[in-house]
């Protein structure tokens, strides 16, 4: 279970809802000279968590500003289920956007999000922080957390892994409906240091 402890003032962040048909396709993405290097820092997922519970049961979901632009960069089928990736060019912020992964439609549907951390990246020993996060039916996964600006060609394989479920995750956590606090289901320590 979370501790309850003070939490820094959080913004009320949405993301938007974004039909399919609504985003141009990219061009060519600029190239990062990122080593999409993994982080496994446990205080910096911690910040993570903390935030989530400090938006309290009704807005327990992760959340982000909404990107300037976004385009759909691929489409691709994992485990029967048609895929659009949605692109939105690096901004820096409390919580910014970066990857939507779509999977599937009707209640199916799934969508995994990599989201810029502010916060998290203050509390990381070097870098920045952008965590690869799903909220499904109301349990919350973080998959990853990077410290430089993910490559595509680093997630792909990730979210792949995740939506064909060969991924395991770093943290799981729901919020109990009516519970004082959410619990943390699952919390990987062989790889959270």
């Amino acid at each position: 279970m979370f501790r309850s402890c003070c939490l820094v003032a959080i913004l009320s962040l949405a993301g938007p809802a974004l039909a399919d048909g609504e985003a141009p396709a990219c061009g060519a993405l600029p190239e990062l000279k990122s080593k999409s290097r993994p982080t496994y820092e446990g205080n910096v997922l911690m910040t993570s968590l903390l935030v989530l519970q400090g938006q309290g049961e009704a807005e327990f979901t992760p959340k982000y500003s909404k990107p300037a632009t976004e385009c759909v960069l691929e489409r691709f089928d994992v485990a029967n289920a048609p895929v659009v990736v949605l692109y939105s060019p690096f901004e820096k912020g409390e919580a910014t956007l970066n990857y939507r992964f779509r999977a599937g439609t009707g209640p199916e549907a799934r969508e995994v999000l990599v989201i810029y951390d502010g916060l998290a990246s203050l509390m990381a020993k070097k870098g920045q922080v952008f965590k690869v996060v799903e909220d499904r039916a109301g349990t919350i996964s973080y998959y990853g957390l990077f410290r430089d600006p993910p490559t595509y060609a680093a997630l792909k394989p990730l979210v792949t892994g995740i939506l064909d479920g060969s991924a395991a995750p770093l943290a799981t956590v729901r919020w109990p409906k009516g519970a004082k606090e959410p619990v943390i289901d699952a919390y990987d320590s062989k790889r959270l240091k």
